[in-house]
């Protein structure tokens, strides 16, 4: 809303034609009122539909076409589904706020001779409890929950489907685990419950869309793992990754040791091992693994451990636990290299670390994968399935917009007016007039909500609910209330094994569609190549990158020979800071002159020489002023110089980094790796300049006098960019800043230097 004037300025701007009279403009905007359910993230159904009549206005206004085109086709759901929704929906009075105007809602099928059904499911109530003799209390019989009960009849029902060989009628083919999504409005109390229905019936599921980290339980065995590792005092700790797939041992294995024992757990398991070979191997691994997590950092250490011997503990928490347990497990492993890249490494920090985070993962459920997908009506905004469950539409709690007023933020429900609701004040009529809007925007939310859910299902459609007091009593604004007042009219009842339905359903009457997802046994029996099994192996060779400036030591004794022997005093120093010893105040003036050259060039010519003498001031504090003066005025003279003048033109550039591998001349062996950064780099036509600025005092007279490391690194710097600007020539020069003069290099010369440099770096390996 505060953007408000900004969207009236545009939309002015936009009719006005702007500053050209001749310019016809179109405007296009396309969007859905009915599935804006992210209401608390900011999206305002109400201010799309304003803005739209806005426009509308101003172009009837302006004398130009405006048109409203309804998106009303739908290629998604059969015909059945369709019809089912729009009956739903054809009360506005009872569904509010799908469109701002109360349109009706209407779908035309473009699969309108597929096989489609909807099928409404009578509500799980309580059971009722059977008396037991108070003399016969262990008679008493715990009656099931209407979640289980509800779970367990999907779980049941696709069951039947995959061992029946039931067919998906539109595709021509049977029903798989992945043509299923169940579908939530909160994932506690049902959406666990379901999870471990499919699984008690061994259905592929995929597992929550949000879980919480710390639950899972692979993580909490490496959890358990990681507190042994750091205190072996840990018994609870030790006796739970015995247990977990990690060793396996079961309880028998743990009570020969546990009971008895004088000491820790530790010290048992220890003992035992010496003359047990159930107990001798989990011994020998622990005993390593606390090495290991004294000096690795936690991502290396876990990572290691899922991943030696080619996977066998990520492979025995897999088959333990499921496939869907290497989300959270990979999402563990992400944790641990966060935390090492932001904190210093050390296992205790990053479990005390993980355990305040008490991370949440959001899963990502449209991958494509033969499992049923459990999740939320929210989460599934986007996705689709051939058969949907919507079992959870007997809850009329308060929702998403009212949870921002119970967690106490402060709300503008009524325009510029904000309530902040508190104890006492409930009967004040501005907290009651907006706490009337709220439920009337939570009214809305949910009912866009409801459409988003109705309209996920491309074939099939089940709609049932649960509910833990008397069926008959459920609220009439409950979705379950609202379906069955709108579909049992025009659905027929039928009897099954778990009792009657009523049925809105559509047999085929065309051609079967391509399946969509084609999965088969030949395609799922994917069979690993031997390379993939197998640990990756080392480089063959550890190659260091060679720095040019750092070539100094490579000089060579009278034999010929590489050597090494202590850098040159005019070799090049790193960046000092401001207070340098007396060994090295000699290298400042060479750090401070390549400074200057870099940047003073930026600046204009009559400020350069008091940028220079502020710089050296600070940067320079312990030199003398006469050779802070120097410094300034052999800058200087090399900045005006005429003849330099190529070198710091607009085509130039200053301290460009290098990183390179040329391959060698004959394709034998590895490519000689350089890093380095060049001095100065300038592109005259088709000659590339390259310069090294060198601050000896005083300087060779003649290229005889340059010493071979320069030489050498002049010729690496050549080798990479012979390679970047090709069809360019290279020519190399050293910029000696004593007497401001420029040395060319014989290109006869820097070819030698270049078949030195492959020789040494053959011998530095």
């Amino acid at each position: 809303r505060p953007q408000w004037s900004l969207v009236e300025a545009l939309a002015a701007e936009f009719f006005s034609g702007g500053s050209r009279d001749d310019l016809i403009r179109t405007l296009f905007a396309v969007g859905d009122e009915k599935q804006s359910i992210y209401g608390f993230q900011g999206a305002a159904p109400d201010m799309f539909a304003a803005m739209g009549d806005q426009f509308a206005t101003q172009a009837t206004d302006a004398g130009r076409t405006w048109r409203r085109v309804p998106l009303d086709v739908s290629f998604r759901t059969t015909a059945p589904v369709l019809a089912a929704v729009d009956r739903v929906f054809a009360d506005a009075t009872k569904t509010p706020g799908l469109t701002a105007r109360g349109d009706p809602i209407r779908h035309v099928a473009h699969r309108a001779l597929q096989a489609g059904l909807v099928e409404l499911w009578p509500v799980e109530g309580p059971e009722p409890q059977e008396e037991t003799s108070p003399w016969q209390p262990l008679a008493e019989k715990q009656a099931s929950s209407p979640v289980s009960r509800l779970a367990a009849r999907i779980a049941d029902t696709i069951r039947g489907w995959i061992d029946g060989g039931a067919m998906l009628e539109s595709e021509n083919r049977p029903i798989r685990a992945g043509d299923v999504l169940v579908l939530v409005g909160k994932r506690r109390p049902f959406a666990p419950a379901m999870v471990a229905a499919l699984k008690a019936r061994d259905i592929a599921v995929a597992g929550a869309d949000r879980l919480r980290l710390t639950e899972q339980i692979g993580v909490q065995d490496l959890i358990a793992l990681g507190n042994f590792l750091v205190l072996p005092e840990d018994d609870l700790a030790l006796a739970t990754i015995l247990k977990s797939p990690l060793f396996g041992l079961d309880d028998t294995a743990l009570i020969t040791i546990a009971p008895t024992r004088k000491g820790t757990l530790w010290q048992a398991l220890l003992a035992r091992a010496e003359g047990d070979t159930l107990f001798h191997e989990a011994a020998l691994r622990l005993k390593a693994w606390r090495s290991e997590a004294d000096f690795l950092p936690p991502y290396e250490f876990f990572a290691g451990l899922l991943e030696r011997e080619n996977g066998m503990f990520r492979r025995r928490l897999l088959e333990r636990l499921g496939a869907e347990a290497a989300d959270p497990i990979d999402e563990f492993l992400n944790l641990a290299l966060q935390y090492d890249e932001q904190e210093p490494p050390s296992l205790q920090g990053f479990l005390t670390w993980l355990d305040a985070a008490d991370p949440e993962v959001k899963r990502d459920m449209d991958q494509g994968r033969d499992e049923v997908r459990v999740m939320t009506v929210h989460g599934a905004k986007g996705l689709e399935a051939p058969i949907v469950f919507l079992p959870d539409t007997c809850s009329s709690g308060r929702g998403v917009v009212s949870a921002l007023v119970r967690s106490r933020e402060s709300r503008e429900l009524v325009p510029d007016t904000r309530f902040w609701p508190v104890k006492g004040t409930s009967d004040l009529p501005a907290v009651a007039a907006a706490k009337t809007i709220e439920t009337e925007r939570e009214a809305n939310e949910r009912n866009r909500l409801f459409y988003v859910a109705l309209t996920r299902p491309r074939d099939r459609l089940y709609i049932a609910g649960y509910t833990t007091s008397d069926p008959a009593k459920l609220s009439a604004a409950c979705w379950y209330r609202v379906a069955e007042g709108a579909l049992k009219p025009v659905m027929q009842e039928h009897e099954t094994a778990t009792g009657n339905v009523w049925r809105l359903e559509q047999a085929q009457a065309t051609t079967p569609e391509k399946p969509r997802h084609r999965i088969d046994a030949a395609q799922t029996a994917v069979v690993l190549p031997d390379w993939a099994m197998a640990p990756a192996p080392m480089e063959s060779v550890l190659s260091v990158p060679l720095a040019p400036s750092r070539l100094a030591p490579l000089d060579s004794d009278e034999s010929g020979e590489p050597v090494d022997r202590p850098k040159p005093r005019h070799a090049e120093p790193p960046v000092l800071p401001p207070s340098v010893s007396s060994d090295t105040r000699r290298f400042l003036r060479g750090t401070l002159t390549h400074a200057l050259l870099e940047h003073l060039p930026v600046f204009p010519p009559s400020a350069r020489e008091a940028a220079a003498t502020a710089f050296l001031e600070v940067r320079g504090k312990e030199l003398t002023a006469a050779l802070r003066s120097s410094i300034a005025r052999e800058t200087l003279a090399i900045l005006t110089h005429p003849t330099f003048a190529p070198l710091f033109g607009p085509e130039s550039q200053a301290e460009v980094p290098l990183v390179a591998e040329i391959p060698r001349p004959n394709g034998d062996g590895p490519p000689l790796k350089i890093f380095g950064q060049i001095d100065r780099l300038a592109r005259v036509g088709d000659v590339v300049r390259l310069i090294d600025y060198k601050t000896n005092r005083p300087p060779p007279a003649h290229e005889d006098g340059v010493a071979e490391a320069y030489l050498l690194q002049l010729a690496a710097y050549r080798l990479a960019l012979q390679r970047i600007y090709t069809g360019c020539s290279v020519a190399c020069a050293i910029l000696w800043t004593d007497g401001c003069r420029l040395m060319p290099i014989d290109r006869a010369r820097i070819d030698a230097a270049e078949a030195r440099l492959w020789q040494l770096d053959a011998v530095r390996r």
